[in-house]
């Protein structure tokens, strides 16, 4: 079987055409996919890359050489650069060698399919020709044999009658030339029959069927081609060669290393080892009684007139006290002892990392070290309650029922002390009993720095918190949800604060606040109960047609009500999600209310809206009001909102304050310091000539001191200029606008030069994109610059790309007019190209300020 013995006919031949047209087809979608395929390798190379340069960020810990964890995550960053690597040279492979084979596989089958076509026309059209041949001498010797019977009737005619002369050699001649010609006619015919015969046997027994099997082995032998490319293809793509194996396996023996049981067991133990905490001795300091003349003795609760009705108090207290964390403890108890019984259900199951039991038996587990955490705080906490219990009860039983004894000796004296003081010595006393607080410390996470916050409350104020898994001592405050039904007055509700913004908030199981929403869809307004519970979880608050708010049980008439029910009853929200709201997010004192501002003057317009002189009404403060279009979407009202909690963080003379935020509804808005001169922009254009030279470099001093403190506290502004600094009292300078700061030591943006503004920009940061402190030394200097040429625009009367394309090739603005050499001097050393030869802002600030304190040279400067 074969092409030459099965594909000789036409519509074999058409196939053989169609098939081949059908394979140069898939061969070139192999090859735009292959091209698709090496883009694809080259960007996750790249990212591979980009992930091991994040990582190697990461300074070497004195913990690498003997904690699991951290040697595990050192081989995870080792082999990922090397997965890299790999993936890079197989990149290059690919382009060098496979889609070079494939590109001349492609070119070879067009032209096989050509010649194919090609000499097969040629075999039939010679093979037409010799049939052709045939034909045609068929009719010819067909003609010459009628020619000859007709000549040989006309000779024969004039023959018969005797006739002689030229008539009859005419005749005679005719048929001889007709004869002759039929003769050759007979050969010519003979010999085209011979001819056609061979060709054909030839022709269908040799010439046709080599022709086809040539072809076929011909294209066998790119089907062998293709083969190869291939497989090299899939060597090339392969996860599953040595090298990768190499590199995986390594990883999983570092990971498999890690023993959560031995971690810090051993040389991290030994090696920061302490002494054991020496309890601190409490005695009651019997000095401070020498010169008392009274009936109080050391280390003995007092019962007397003044304090029986405190102390009783106090007892009843603490017994309602003792019965709750009683209680509380012993629903801890049991919510522990269900638990672990969950988990060891789980772990005889021996399930993979993958199972998502295997998850919900790690994330029980750390419930169950939270609640042993609370067991151990709540049993201390009612041992001391029952200690003080003890303390209290003990003289109250002895003068149970009967008149406690006169807290003075000398009563009579005092009673003899007319008026309202000596009347009121017992309410005082007893008043001052009566407002003995317990308090309790909290850890605040929504403080910027960690710290904890001292919250007082009286014991009454709080009930059990059965299901806490927060830990605050086993109490809580009051339900979340104040007097007020309004929505707007909890502090729980977040008003239109962004997804992530919220998410960033919530951080713990339990988790939770309320806030607004716009249905993608329709527009309409809705609210989402937003919560922590094994990851962000955000649900809609649906409200029913015949009134009140659900979410898939009772309906309630407000949504506080709803929040209060679902918080007290400690039942899950939705069947499905089995999440509990423990711990209310409440509003920051930041966190202000919209009805609070009152916009009064339009006084700019900014990049996400526009921006307004107000008033801040409880303060009555003069503020200036940063507003967010409500058309924004949700990544640009993140980026409005990161200019607040940047600016939140700092507190500087030469930083403009802030105030606060309001998100109740929209417009979303960041209340800051009113600085009444104005952008330094506008100030120099105005105002910039009249001012001196000591004045306009105390201006760039103090650009220099309120950057010097953000550099210290691992800010990059990114777009320091002259229009982004306010000038206040006193000519002070204060730096403004924080929509393109970033906390980080070094920030890459991958979004091209949209809205970057070029001629402020330093070079690294256009050409590569990564942002320093020192790309905003860089713009210092032009700010300098612009400071002392009265608000001209940099490299003026160019392009952005003309002045890009200068200072690539090492130009440098000239001095403006009048500008002393030695501000100068610290401006082109702000321009140096290797940023680490640029000064750093605390440097500038120094210099600076040395040249103002030298009265030598500010003299000579007014």
């Amino acid at each position: 079987m074969g092409f030459g013995t099965d594909l000789q006919g036409r519509t074999s031949h058409d196939a053989l055409l169609r098939i081949q047209d059908t394979e140069i087809k898939l061969l070139e979608t192999m090859k735009s996919c292959l091209q698709k395929k090496i883009d694809g390798d080259k960007k996750y190379a790249q990212s591979l890359f980009s992930f091991v340069q994040l990582a190697q960020k990461f300074e070497k810990s004195e913990y690498s050489t003997y904690c699991s964890l951290f040697q595990a995550w050192e081989t995870i960053v080792c082999e990922t650069e090397k997965l890299a690597q790999l993936f890079q040279r197989k990149v290059d492979q690919l382009v060098i060698s496979t889609l070079e084979k494939l590109s001349t596989l492609i070119s070879e089958k067009r032209s096989a399919r050509k010649r194919f076509e090609d000499e097969r026309n040629r075999l039939e059209k010679e093979f037409s020709r010799v049939k052709d041949d045939v034909h045609n001498c068929k009719q010819e010797y067909t003609k010459s044999l009628e020619r000859v019977r007709t000549s040989k009737v006309k000779f024969e005619e004039i023959s018969t009658k005797g006739k002689s002369g030229s008539r009859l050699d005419d005749a005679k001649q005719k048929y001889q030339r007709d004869t002759m010609k039929l003769h050759k006619s007979h050969n010519d015919y003979v010999v085209a029959l011979r001819q056609v015969q061979t060709h054909q046997e030839n022709y269908l027994n040799s010439t046709l069927p080599q022709f086809l099997n040539f072809h076929q082995v011909y294209q066998e032998v790119l089907v062998e081609q293709c083969k190869n490319f291939l497989d090299e293809y899939q060597s090339l793509t392969s996860f599953a060669t040595k090298d990768h194996n190499d590199i995986f396996k390594a990883i999983e023996a570092a990971v498999n290393k890690i023993d959560h049981t031995k971690e810090y067991t051993g040389e991290f133990l030994s090696s920061n080892k302490s002494d054991q905490l020496i309890p601190i001795t409490f005695e009651f300091d019997s000095k401070l009684l020498d010169d008392y003349q009274g009936n109080l003795k050391a280390k003995e609760i007092a019962i007397d007139e003044f304090t029986v009705e405190t102390l009783t108090s106090s007892k009843s207290r603490l017994e309602e006290e003792i019965k709750k964390l009683e209680s509380t403890l012993e629903n801890k108890e049991s919510t522990r002892k269900e638990h672990e019984t969950r988990i060891n259900e789980i772990q005889r199951q021996k399930l993979t990392s993958d199972n998502p039991e295997y998850m919900e038996c790690l994330n029980k587990r750390k419930v169950v070290i939270d609640l042993k955490r609370e067991v151990v705080e709540l049993k201390s906490n009612l041992k001391t309650s029952k200690e003080v219990l003890k303390l209290i009860d003990e003289p109250l039983q002895r003068f149970d029922g009967k008149t406690p004894p006169p807290a003075m000796d000398d009563m009579p004296l005092i009673c003899e002390i007319q008026g309202s003081e000596g009347q009121n010595v017992g309410k005082t006393l007893n008043n001052l009993f009566s407002k003995i607080k317990f308090s309790r410390k909290k850890a605040d996470s929504n403080t910027p720095d960690g710290k904890e916050e001292e919250e007082e409350k009286q014991i009454t104020n709080y009930e059990p918190n059965v299901s806490s898994a927060n830990g605050n001592l086993g109490v809580k405050p009051k339900s979340p949800v104040t007097r007020s039904s309004k929505l707007e007055d909890q502090q729980w509700f977040h008003g239109v604060l962004p997804r992530d913004e919220v998410q960033r908030l919530l951080v713990k199981d339990g988790d939770f606040l309320v806030r607004q929403s716009t249905n993608k869809k329709t527009n309409e307004v809705q609210y989402v109960l937003s919560v922590f519970w094994q990851g962000h979880r955000h649900f809609i608050i649906q409200y029913q047609e015949g009134g009140g708010w659900r979410f898939e049980g009772q309906a309630y008439s407000t949504i506080p009500e709803l929040v209060m029910q679902q918080y007290q009853s400690k039942s899950p929200i939705t069947n499905k999600s089995q999440a509990y709201l423990y711990n209310p997010i409440l509003r920051e004192s930041w966190e202000l209310n919209n009805d609070d501002v009152a916009l009064e003057t339009k006084i700019g317009t900014g990049c996400f809206g526009e921006v307004f002189r107000g008033l801040y009404k409880p303060t009555g403060q003069v503020v200036a009001v940063k507003t967010c279009k409500d058309t924004l979407s949700e990544e640009q009202r993140k980026k409005f909102l990161m200019e607040g909690r940047i600016l939140k963080q700092y507190d500087h003379a030469n930083i403009v304050k802030f105030i606060g935020i309001a998100t109740q509804r929209q417009p979303v808005m960041i209340l800051m310091e009113y600085v009444a001169g104005g952008a330094l922009l506008n100030f120099l254009r105005k105002e910039g000539r009249r001012q001196s030279k000591v004045t306009l470099t105390k201006m760039c001093c103090d650009a220099a001191c309120g950057m010097a403190y953000l550099e210290e506290r691992g800010c990059i502004h990114r777009d320091l200029a002259a229009r982004n600094c306010l000038v206040g009292d006193n000519s002070i300078v204060k730096i403004s606008d924080f929509g393109m700061s970033r906390e980080e030591e070094e920030y890459t943006v991958s979004d091209g030069l949209k809205q970057i503004p070029i001629k402020w920009t330093a070079p690294e940061a256009l050409n590569f994109g990564k942002y320093t402190s020192m790309c905003d030394v860089w713009s210092y200097g032009i700010l300098m610059w612009e400071v002392f040429s009265f608000g001209q625009t940099p490299y003026p009367g160019w392009t952005n790309g003309q002045a890009r394309e200068s200072v690539e090739q090492g130009y440098r603005m000239p001095p403006p007019v009048g500008v002393p050499d030695p501000v100068f001097a610290l401006t082109l050393r702000c321009w140096e190209r290797e940023p680490s030869n640029r000064p750093h802002f605390d440097v500038l600030y120094k210099e600076l300020k040395a040249l103002l304190d030298q009265p030598s040279i500010t003299n000579s400067w007014n």
